[in-house]
């Protein structure tokens, strides 16, 4: 049997091995505490102190950082925003990769920069609970430190050329969009004779306009209806030339079209932007209207119209609108465009311009035509501006 002693002596060693190896654990678990607070796989320091180490040898001086305080606490992950002002864009560009470098060995998620800005950009450094927002700007371009611009100088504005005092030019006016009511067809009626209308076709007083105007001596074209662009939400109405016609089915819809407004001229698109702008469509409405010797006038609503080439190659008589007369339906701003139209026959020798069958330009046009003349400007039918 083991001696006393040698009892006593084995007790002795245990409690010395439990004590060495609570003393290793505690070791071990300071050493991971240690880790984790001055970073991973051997990089040492708190994350914030190397930021500012990073910025200063950039150039960035201790009064260009601002820190957040508190610091935001989102999902359980603590967020630290940071405004950093570099003196300029290589010390910024700089400091972004030495913030590829630093979070790759510290095994951060660093996501990729985000403009802002012209000249600021935003960078995100993660760890498992803690965030840094760092929005990285540049001082030379910031609006607030930049410097005065030099006032830009305002040039003198060129004098208008006149046309010569015994210039004159030809005028043609053709108002859109009769066909709905009769309201103001009686007023329309009493314009100079050589006023222009343009009627929809299948509306309820389509043909009843077009044959009161006409029995009043007034020149008769039809408002055909084309697709413009955002069809179907831009509606153009009833017997539209839509850009899913085929050649036969186009062909009809212009024919019946023409048709349903007796005594017509010629023709003029309304919208249409984006039929206009097709060169086999118009190709295939300028060839319908070649069989009925008919014209055309280009509404032009958009400028990559192809409309009066079109015609052109069918041998179609045409011509352009060149100005509008109501998009803004006042009195004051149908004269200014009146103005317009009469200065530019005389500087141009022709121009059609194009209104609507509206009340307000009915009201002026009665009132300012009687005087074209006095004015060097000759008012004369649609059709004489066509060739």
């Amino acid at each position: 049997m083991p001696s006393k002693s040698r009892k006593k002596r084995q007790m002795k060693l245990g409690q010395w091995q439990v004590t060495a190896l609570i003393a290793v654990a505690v070791v071990i678990l300071a050493v991971a505490i240690w880790m984790l607070v001055r970073g991973e796989h051997g990089v040492t320091g708190p994350f914030d102190a190397r930021l500012l180490e990073l910025a200063a040898a950039r150039g960035v001086a201790a009064g260009a950082i601002t820190a957040d305080d508190p610091i935001r606490k989102v999902d359980d992950v603590f967020v630290r925003t940071w405004l950093l002002d570099f003196p300029n864009r290589p010390a910024r560009d700089g400091f972004l990769g030495d913030l590829q470098i630093e979070g790759a060995a510290r095994g951060a998620q660093v996501a990729y920069p985000e403009e802002l800005g012209v000249e600021t950009v935003r960078l995100r450094v993660g760890f498992d609970v803690e965030v840094f927002d760092l929005h990285l700007s540049v001082s030379e371009t910031r609006p607030d430190m930049a410097r005065p611009a030099e006032p830009t100088p305002v040039p003198s504005p060129t004098p208008k050329p006149q046309p010569a005092p015994s210039a004159r030019g030809r005028l043609a006016i053709l108002l859109d969009d009769g066909g709905q009511n009769l309201d103001q067809v009686e007023a329309a009626a009493a314009l100079p004779k050589t006023v222009g209308f343009a009627i929809l076709p299948f509306l309820p007083r389509s043909t009843e306009t077009a044959v009161a105007l006409h029995d009043a001596g007034h020149e008769i074209w039809l408002h055909l209806p084309m697709e413009p662009e955002n069809y179907p939400a831009n509606d153009p109405g009833p017997g539209a030339v839509l850009m899913s016609m085929n050649s036969d089915d186009l062909r009809t819809a212009v024919h019946l079209a023409i048709n349903n407004i007796p005594h017509v001229v010629g023709v003029n698109n309304h919208m249409g932007s984006k039929a206009t702008a097709d060169l086999k469509t118009m190709t295939w409405i300028m060839q319908e209207l070649k069989t009925r010797d008919l014209a055309f006038i280009d509404s032009r609503t958009t400028i990559h119209t192809v409309a009066e080439e079109a015609a052109q190659a069918q041998g179609v008589p045409t011509n352009r609108r060149h100005v509008f007369l109501d998009n803004e339906r006042s009195a004051a701003a149908i004269r200014v465009q009146l103005d317009e139209a009469i200065y530019r026959s005389r500087m141009e020798g022709e121009i059609i311009a194009i209104g609507h069958l509206d009340k307000v330009t009915i009201e002026v046009l009665s009132q300012e035509l009687p005087g074209l003349g006095k004015r060097g400007a000759d008012l004369v039918k649609p059709s004489d501006l066509v060739r």
